[in-house]
């Protein structure tokens, strides 16, 4: 059975450890640590565009790039000190994890995932944008002259799926593949056992070679999910980090946490980039209710979960919300409408399920080609049955899927308009790591998959540009309607 007193990192993390750690606003953090390297020069390599995290431990810096989802559930400096039996890091680890959540809470819900937002949200965690790389190229400026002795590693997808660019970009001297806190834990391990390689694990596997001779780098495996520490959320100043909460049915602007019960998705939707893969793992139940209430200690009542597809095993989310009933938390999640027709809503209103998010995209969404099988009636059916269970239901719209009829001739605004939910909009962005972004990448940068994010952005805004209708025209359209939820959340003050 598992304690939800961490002891080890609460008697670690001690008051003058967490001064001596600056956080601003824009979640960069900082932490010295004994190095004997000698101090680096600056070279022309130190450029490019990212995310949200610095933080050194074991004598590096450890950058996060759009970590995505990857530290909202584990304390990823936490299993650094577990691996490296060291509870100063270990103490350093549960700041800095619980940092990251508050940060991509407060940002991703916002629409500027990553730096500082040009407009009003449109959707919540975990969706189609791609963040730029500007905000990691400035933590990474700023911790390398703060300790220019320290080697810098960069994580997460951006360097999984683009190395060599990503390093270019960032100027950081090695990337770690994998999942950010699989590949943090076995990027520290590799260093100090004396790997040297820009890439790291530095093992390749060859790409297909119809698509590109080149090699890919080989992620480093998973870390079992019950071995990384939750972060310390008494540390944070939680109500500093908002998101969408629910109040008397209406969306609200409000202090909200965020957690991961499972990884994964089993569903192949081709426009979606899965971090995680396509197997579903599951945290054990008695860790993510002690990290429910871990956040709740911390003064927050309301959470988000980040699972994407809440409610696909019926077993497992059957006994969560049987452990949540009764714990006066609140809490919004997303999934798929043909996992509400087939799940008991009314047992997740009963665990404190305030609003639930669907996969909506288009009413033609079946007929477009990326594997996501779901009909329009299917979506209606599914609103009301959270609606009737007393869940506030959201819709996510996918603006510009191939061949979608229903976009190009208008009749999605229609749709849209006619829905009985709030719903959130995002245009479509070929993301490396998709398989649509494999299929029609190459057609809008010469025949051949991009090389650099640069090229990925063109490629989005090739795409976009040929498309039948003026995109950003739908947009606006959808924009002035009334259950758009932008016109229900005043936009967060910075």
């Amino acid at each position: 059975m598992l304690t939800c007193k961490n002891s080890t990192t609460r008697q670690a993390a001690t008051p003058s450890i967490k001064e001596s750690i600056p956080l601003d606003r824009h979640g960069t953090t900082v932490v010295p640590a004994p190095t004997s390297r000698a101090p680096r020069q600056p070279g022309p390599h130190r450029s490019g565009r990212g995310t949200t995290v610095a933080g050194i431990g074991a004598g590096l810096l450890l950058i996060f790039c759009c970590a995505e989802p990857a530290l909202i559930a584990a304390g990823v400096r936490a299993g650094i000190g577990a691996w490296l039996s060291s509870p100063w890091v270990i103490a350093v680890a549960v700041l800095l994890a619980a940092a990251v959540v508050a940060v991509i809470v407060r940002r991703r819900t916002r629409g500027d995932a990553c730096c500082p937002p040009g407009s009003a949200p449109t959707v919540p965690a975990g969706r189609d944008r791609l963040p730029e790389l500007g905000c990691v190229r400035v933590a990474v400026e700023r911790a390398v002259s703060r300790y220019p002795a320290a080697r810098t590693v960069a994580v997460g997808p951006h360097g999984t799926h683009l190395p060599v660019s990503t390093r270019a970009e960032l100027g950081v001297d090695h990337i770690a593949c994998g999942e950010a806190d699989s590949a943090t834990v076995g990027a520290v391990r590799a260093l100090l056992a004396g790997a040297d390689a820009s890439v790291l694990p530095g093992a390749a596997a060859p790409h297909n070679l119809l698509e590109s001779p080149e090699s890919r780098p080989r992620p480093f495996p998973n870390l079992r999910l019950e071995e990384l520490a939750f972060p310390a959320y008494d540390l944070v100043p939680t109500a500093d980090y908002t998101a969408e909460v629910i109040s008397g049915g209406l969306p609200l602007p409000g202090p909200c946490g965020m957690v991961l019960a499972a990884r994964g998705c089993t569903y192949g939707c081709t426009f979606c980039h899965l971090p995680f893969g396509t197997k579903m793992r599951n945290q054990p139940l008695d860790r993510v209710v002690c990290e429910i209430e871990a956040q709740q200690a911390a003064g927050l009542e309301f959470v988000f979960f980040l699972d994407y597809v809440f409610g696909i095993n019926r077993v497992f989310y059957s006994e969560l919300c049987a452990r949540l009933e009764g714990r006066g938390v609140g809490w919004v999640g997303q999934t798929r409408a043909e996992v509400v027709l087939k799940s008991d809503v009314a047992a997740w209103a009963r665990a404190g399920c305030q609003g639930m998010w669907l996969g909506a995209e288009s009413p033609a969404i079946a007929d477009t080609g990326v594997h996501k099988r779901v009909s329009e009636a299917q979506i209606e059916e599914a609103v009301l049955k959270l609606r009737d269970a007393g869940i506030t239901p959201f819709a996510f719209v996918l603006l510009g899927l191939p061949q979608d009829q229903a976009c190009v001739s208008g009749r999605l605004v229609d749709w849209a308009a006619k829905l009985p939910a709030w719903f959130g909009i995002n245009q479509l962005y070929l993301r490396p790591g998709t398989a649509l972004y494999d299929e029609l990448a190459p057609r809008y940068n010469g025949g051949v998959l991009p090389a650099t994010w640069r090229e990925v952005q063109e490629v989005t805004r090739r795409y976009r540009a040929a498309y039948p209708i003026d995109l950003d025209q739908q947009q606006q359209r959808l924009i002035e309607l009334p259950n758009y939820l932008g016109n229900a959340i005043a936009p967060v003050a910075g």
